[in-house]
């Protein structure tokens, strides 16, 4: 039962019925509704159905112009909670080419959805939440009953809530590394840096897709700055200790001195075909240190590094209500609607949330994509949608530089910054396991 202005109405199959109000009224008294009326009424129902114009909302562009979107989906909520030991998609093909290399759109060891604490994954067992999901076809030359065809296909919610985990991490030196075949052997606990970090950890082999991250990182930076010549690892001069603690984006650790707040939030906007790295450029670690290292970090302020990180390092990824979450597979280049058929600026404006919401669309970081009602364009292939992942309070405990030279110091000084290639980030992926279960 429904309220209106002229009392209480009723949605009965494709008829909407009207009482008069009165304490009195009855079944006999109730009359079908003027089609004016009928405009002022929406009956919820529990399958939605849609047909969307790749021209009709804000920001079309070359990508969304070409088709026509039609959208099936259920009015409800989906929960999940799964394993998977080895995921697979779009392995071979054209992207073989495009990628420079033979494998696979995605391609995931040891994959779990599941709940999220915070932006931290939740208890074994919990639910990985879709909100409202549906299908969406794409199809070119609609109009056209002789040259009508499918471009691509696409499943997803108006939004997801909880926790993707990945992979697995090795604790013994030499171990064989039996997913992560390119650094099998090289696996070094003591490493804090570089290819025996890699070799110690499996998961997230190649993505396909857009990803828009925010990130937090607090390492403590060790290094020997060499005042001389620099020939190996040995210092021909008096090298001038640096161990202090350097952070970026929110974080929440007590040991360095970046802020919670909104302003002090990183954000990255990744997006490509069969991606392997996750890099950070001209990244600002702002430093704290005590005696020696306390004058050099104060001479320093700050330092600036470029990370460069093997994506199988990366065991956890939250999603916090992330709008327009989605997986898809198209022959071409395609620029889907967002759920919303409207911005992500005009969301954020209509839910009233633009002043407070920690996203990239509301800070100094927002884009071209922020402007329009049409997602990232999904390169041909499979390709997986998140405008906005969660990579939270990664920490590095030691991340050792080693005798750096005058000339690795200045690279601290400035943009882009000195480059740590696969630092360790002690993270281990969180079990979801039940009972004696082989997948864990």
């Amino acid at each position: 039962m429904n309220k209106n202005k002229a009392g209480t109405c009723l949605f009965i199959g494709g008829m909407v019925l009207s009482s008069w109000q009165s304490s009195m009224a009855n079944v006999s008294e109730m009359i079908p509704l003027e089609d004016n009326d009928l405009r002022q009424v929406a009956g919820q129902g529990l399958i939605l159905n849609d047909k969307i114009s790749g021209r009709e909302l804000d920001g079309s562009n070359a990508y969304s112009e070409p088709f026509d979107f039609y959208r099936m989906g259920l009015n409800g909520e989906l929960e999940m909670n799964m394993n998977i030991s080895k995921l697979q998609l779009g392995c071979g093909g054209i992207n073989d080419h495009l990628s420079g290399f033979a494998g696979c759109d995605i391609d995931i060891d040891y994959a779990s959805l599941m709940g999220r604490n915070g932006t931290e994954p939740g208890a074994s067992g919990s639910p990985f939440k879709l909100t409202r999901p549906y299908v969406e076809i794409a199809i070119k030359n609609d109009d056209t009953a002789t040259l009508r065809e499918v471009a691509g296909i696409k499943i997803g919610g108006e939004s997801a809530d909880g926790a993707m985990v990945a992979g697995r991490r090795y604790t013994q030196n030499g171990a064989i590394n039996q997913e992560n075949t390119e650094f099998a052997n090289s696996c070094d606990t003591g490493a804090s840096t570089g290819t025996g970090v890699a070799g110690c950890h499996s998961g997230i082999n190649t993505v396909s897709g857009f990803l828009g991250t925010e990130l937090s990182i607090t390492m403590r930076v060790r290094a020997n700055i060499c005042g001389g010549a620099v020939i190996g690892d040995f210092c021909l001069g008096i090298p001038i200790p640096l161990d202090a603690w350097g952070c970026a984006g929110r974080t929440q650790t007590d040991v360095d001195s970046c802020g919670t707040g909104k302003n002090d939030a990183l954000f990255v906007d990744v997006a490509g075909t069969r991606m392997q790295t996750l890099g950070l450029r001209s990244a600002q670690l702002n430093l704290q240190g005590n005696g020696l290292s306390g004058i050099l970090t104060q001479i320093l302020d700050s330092a600036y590094a470029q990370l460069n990180t093997d994506l199988r390092l990366a065991h956890k990824l939250t999603f916090e209500n992330t709008g327009d979450f989605f997986l898809s597979f198209q022959r071409e280049p395609i620029a889907y609607p967002r759920y919303s058929k409207i911005t992500p600026i005009q969301e954020f404006q209509n839910a009233g949330t633009y002043n407070t919401a920690v996203d990239a669309c509301t800070t100094s970081y927002a884009t071209e994509r922020c402007n329009s009602a049409y997602s990232v364009p999904a390169n041909t292939g499979w390709w997986l949608n998140a405008p906005s992942v969660k990579l939270m309070d990664i920490v590095n405990e030691n991340a050792q530089l080693g005798t750096l030279s005058i000339g690795d110091a200045l690279d601290l000084l400035g943009a882009p910054g000195y480059l740590i290639e696969h630092p360790e980030f002690e993270m281990t992926p969180q079990q979801n396991c039940h009972g004696s279960s082989r997948f864990c």
